[in-house]
């Protein structure tokens, strides 16, 4: 009955000066019931636009459509933490040698209702550009991020961060990725809300991997118990 009731609201909405409905709008109001609570928590703002504005219906249009065809999804109000411009580093192995990398996840970018997901430019050293897709989905204080080259399915990256709880500004996790040397790694990575040392994105100066290490071992130590071999 509330998912209907949300759909009339729209239709209600819509209604033209002449006390009509178009038909672009009965269509809206029509997804609006049949999808529910869940995507309408965030067009529910827009209602009070006119919805006659064709502006107003595309980005209702646009917003419905990246939230359906997202691969990874979770509760909304679980996401709210994570909806933040975010500075990513990670430990990865390039030619041999151990290197921290630096990209930025703009996931307040992301307009996708119940899921995050955006693309960003990676740089490699050889000065060549690829487009990654990036998801997040959060499972009680578990944030996972997953991201891959856009459009290859392949080498996929995945991180968890055990203690995500959205009150702290620094989060610490594990990383399990194919390598560009093609080597299967577990990795260190960390999600902070400001940069942690000087770089521009991509492999950081030498000289930051110190203080990265340092950064990591205490944040994540302090929260996690790694276990030691048996014997």
């Amino acid at each position: 009955m509330a998912t209907t009731g949300f759909g009339v609201a729209f239709a209600a909405a819509a209604v033209g000066d002449d006390g009509r409905i178009s038909l672009a709008n009965q269509e809206i109001s029509g997804v609006l019931t049949a999808v529910g609570g869940g995507i309408v928590g965030a067009v529910i703002s827009i209602m009070v636009a006119r919805a006659s504005d064709r502006e107003t219906l595309q980005h209702i249009t646009d917003v419905l459509e990246d939230s359906l065809t997202s691969t990874l999804r979770s509760d909304n109000t679980r996401l709210a933490p994570a909806r933040q411009l975010w500075h990513h580093y990670y430990l990865t192995k390039l030619r041999g040698q151990y290197v921290w990398r630096y990209e930025k996840y703009p996931f307040d970018l992301s307009a996708h209702v119940g899921s995050l997901a955006v693309e960003i430019d990676v740089q490699t050293d050889s000065g060549r550009t690829h487009k990654y897709l990036v998801e997040a989905f959060v499972r009680h204080e578990r944030l996972t991020i997953v991201s891959h080259k856009a459009g290859e399915e392949a080498n996929v990256f995945e991180e968890i961060y055990p203690q995500f709880d959205g009150e702290l500004s620094e989060y610490f996790g594990l990383g399990v990725v194919r390598t560009w040397d093609a080597t299967n790694i577990v990795t260190k990575a960390i999600l902070s809300s400001l940069p942690l040392v000087p770089g521009a994105e991509g492999t950081l100066p030498e000289q930051n991997f110190p203080e990265l290490d340092r950064i990591w071992e205490q944040g994540f130590k302090r929260l996690n118990e790694v276990l030691p071999d048996c014997t």
